[in-house]
């Protein structure tokens, strides 16, 4: 074959081989590029986010809670200092009445022991209002082993009588000029015999030093 036979023959295979090159070099990119896409790196999960506080701000203190509490029962005639304590923890004496003031015992000698008690025998121990009178006993000390009995009937003079105590009948006895007292500690009503008939005087208030409720 002469050479200008041969020259389209070449020319021919110099085009095969050029997009033969061709064809092979988009087949290696195309491969690489999904090497690439495949081999990229993965993205990261996503955190939670975290609140952080910020030192400028405080939170609010919580307002301390308060239980309600029993408010003593307090009358124009009692202050801090003389409020009897119900829990019988503070204080040896029961209240005398308002406007009622403790006898000295220059008093106590000349006139006797009124309902507010005083002189020899300062501690009230128990006292009681009646229909008829107020009665009031009056102990040397809290213990109560020796004290006296106070009887005011309504629209008359205080009486201060020497007493004894039944504890079998929880009764506070005092006796003067023929008539015979008898305090009911149970209840608080009064008992005035007098000429042979008893007159049961039932109790409108009554409280003792020990604070025990006695079953009526």
């Amino acid at each position: 074959m002469s050479w200008r036979g041969a020259r389209p023959v070449l020319l021919v295979l110099a085009v095969v081989a050029t997009l033969g090159v061709f064809g092979w070099y988009m087949i290696s990119g195309n491969e690489s590029g999904d090497d690439q896409t495949t081999s990229a790196a993965p993205t990261a999960a996503p955190t939670e986010s975290v609140l952080t506080a910020d030192p400028s701000s405080e939170a609010p203190a919580p307002e301390p809670t308060t239980e309600p509490t029993e408010t003593p029962r307090v009358t124009e005639c009692e202050d801090e200092n003389t409020r009897f304590n119900a829990d019988g923890t503070q204080g040896d004496s029961l209240l005398p009445d308002c406007g009622q003031t403790p006898v000295t015992k220059q008093q106590q000698q000349t006139d006797g022991l009124s309902l507010a008690c005083g002189g020899d025998y300062p501690v009230i121990l128990y006292k009681s209002t009646t229909t008829g009178a107020k009665t009031s006993i009056c102990g040397r000390d809290a213990v109560g082993d020796r004290f006296r009995v106070v009887v005011k009937p309504q629209g008359g003079d205080a009486v201060d009588l020497p007493g004894e105590y039944d504890w079998r009948r929880d009764v506070y006895v005092a006796e003067a000029g023929g008539t015979r007292y008898e305090l009911h500690a149970v209840d608080g009503s009064l008992h005035v015999t007098r000429d042979g008939q008893t007159r049961v005087q039932d109790s409108k208030d009554w409280i003792s030093l020990d604070n025990e409720t006695d079953d009526l």
